[in-house]
Protein backbone atom coordinates (compact mmCIF):
# COMPACT_ATOMS: atom_id res chain seq x y z
CA UNK A 1 0.00 0.00 0.00
CA UNK A 2 1.62 3.04 -1.36
CA UNK A 3 1.10 6.28 0.38
CA UNK A 4 0.36 9.42 -2.03
CA UNK A 5 0.36 12.93 -1.66
CA UNK A 6 -2.59 14.81 -2.82
CA UNK A 7 -3.96 18.74 -3.42
CA UNK A 8 -7.49 19.18 -2.89
CA UNK A 9 -9.12 21.17 -5.97
CA UNK A 10 -12.17 22.04 -3.95
CA UNK A 11 -10.38 23.57 -0.74
CA UNK A 12 -6.78 23.70 -1.56
CA UNK A 13 -5.64 21.35 1.37
CA UNK A 14 -2.63 19.19 0.81
CA UNK A 15 -2.04 16.06 2.52
CA UNK A 16 -0.84 12.58 2.41
CA UNK A 17 -2.21 9.34 2.49
CA UNK A 18 -1.70 5.50 2.75
CA UNK A 19 -4.06 4.33 -0.45
CA UNK A 20 -5.14 0.72 -1.35
CA UNK A 21 -5.66 -0.05 -5.19
CA UNK A 22 -9.59 -0.49 -4.49
CA UNK A 23 -9.87 2.92 -2.27
CA UNK A 24 -10.88 6.75 -3.37
CA UNK A 25 -9.11 8.88 -1.58
CA UNK A 26 -10.48 11.71 0.16
CA UNK A 27 -10.13 15.18 1.39
CA UNK A 28 -9.61 15.34 5.11
CA UNK A 29 -10.54 18.44 5.45
CA UNK A 30 -13.72 19.09 3.41
CA UNK A 31 -14.43 15.05 1.97
CA UNK A 32 -14.24 16.15 -1.20
CA UNK A 33 -12.47 13.11 -3.78
CA UNK A 34 -11.54 15.91 -6.55
CA UNK A 35 -8.01 15.28 -6.31
CA UNK A 36 -4.84 16.04 -7.66
CA UNK A 37 -1.93 13.37 -7.16
CA UNK A 38 1.41 15.26 -6.47
CA UNK A 39 4.69 14.30 -6.77
CA UNK A 40 6.42 13.47 -4.07
CA UNK A 41 10.04 13.52 -3.07
CA UNK A 42 11.75 10.06 -1.52
CA UNK A 43 13.48 11.03 1.66
CA UNK A 44 17.49 11.26 2.16
CA UNK A 45 19.81 10.76 4.80
CA UNK A 46 19.28 14.56 6.63
CA UNK A 47 22.79 14.15 8.73
CA UNK A 48 26.05 12.20 8.38
CA UNK A 49 28.57 12.18 5.67
CA UNK A 50 25.63 9.95 3.51
CA UNK A 51 23.82 13.12 3.13
CA UNK A 52 27.03 15.82 1.67
CA UNK A 53 27.21 14.06 -1.67
CA UNK A 54 24.53 14.20 -4.60
CA UNK A 55 22.25 11.87 -4.88
CA UNK A 56 23.58 9.83 -8.38
CA UNK A 57 21.19 9.94 -11.61
CA UNK A 58 20.62 6.08 -11.44
CA UNK A 59 18.72 6.31 -8.18
CA UNK A 60 21.76 4.96 -5.77
CA UNK A 61 22.50 6.29 -3.15
CA UNK A 62 24.72 10.20 -2.09
CA UNK A 63 27.94 9.83 -4.65
CA UNK A 64 29.54 10.75 -7.72
CA UNK A 65 26.73 12.54 -10.07
CA UNK A 66 27.37 9.05 -12.11
CA UNK A 67 30.47 8.00 -13.27
CA UNK A 68 31.11 6.03 -9.95
CA UNK A 69 27.77 4.68 -8.31
CA UNK A 70 27.23 0.86 -7.65
CA UNK A 71 25.20 0.75 -10.51
CA UNK A 72 28.53 0.44 -12.77
CA UNK A 73 30.68 -1.07 -10.22
CA UNK A 74 31.77 -4.15 -11.74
Amino acid sequence: MPIYSYGCRSCGASFSTLVRSDEQPQCPECASVDLERQLSLIAKPSSGAAADGPLCSMGDTPGPACGGCSAFAG
